[in-house]
């Protein structure tokens, strides 16, 4: 049975993964991308335990928000948030520019 810490955990990065999800679609870009970066606003959002999860939404973001029907800016702005935290995560991915 999960404790609370990890029950934290898994519930933050399911959510991270319908995130991800909402990204990659034009019609989900804008609100998913808004709680991203309403969520990275946070510092713990940088924890170890969410960090894959982060950076597989912050690849989608770097790779779509130019593309018509999203939002280059957004998706900007949310690079940018995460790249002033960027201490916070992991050598590899520190070095990983989406």
């Amino acid at each position: 049975m999960m404790n609370e810490m990890e029950r934290h955990i898994a519930q933050n990065n399911d959510r991270l993964q319908c995130i991800k999800q909402q990204l990659a679609s034009t019609s989900g870009f804008q609100s998913a991308a808004r709680e991203l970066l309403e969520w990275c606003s946070d510092t713990r959002a940088f924890q170890r335990p969410f960090e894959n999860g982060l950076m597989g939404c912050l690849t989608v973001v770097s790779r779509v928000a130019p593309r018509p029907g999203y939002d280059l800016e957004l998706g900007y702005r949310l690079l940018a948030v995460c790249a002033a935290h960027r201490d916070k995560f992991t050598p590899k991915s520190a070095e990983n520019r989406p």
